[in-house]
């Protein structure tokens, strides 16, 4: 789902709001203040050209919880969120691990 940033004209408190495309256009209020939010559209940018942000979880690179361990000590650059998936910080790190695991990625758009 996509995230959408927004700001309160009354307090600047900013916010980031996970929703669906089809609610994209609803209007959230601010939790300090009560305010209608703007939605700010610059942020949204930024946000979306930055490296830092972007970052890939695997869902089908998860590993067991007693897998943890050993996965930090052989793929330290790649760390591990709450349900044991790794976080990538782009394609290219991904597709280097992937390589080093000896996994091969098949093409979606293959014709049978």
């Amino acid at each position: 789902m996509p995230y959408y940033d927004y700001l309160c004209p009354k307090c600047g408190w900013a916010d980031e709001v996970v929703k669906p495309m089809s609610a994209s256009n609803t209007v959230e209020t601010c939790r300090q203040c009560g305010t209608p939010m703007d939605r700010d559209y610059a942020a949204e940018v930024r946000t979306n050209l930055s490296d830092t942000h972007n970052e890939i979880h695997s869902d089908s690179l998860a590993i067991h919880p007693d897998q943890a361990v050993e996965h930090r000590q052989r793929y330290p650059d790649v760390p591990l969120d709450a349900a044991c998936r790794p976080v990538f910080t782009s394609v290219k790190q991904r597709e280097k691990y992937l390589e080093a695991r000896g996994k091969v990625k098949v093409p979606h758009n293959r014709e049978y």
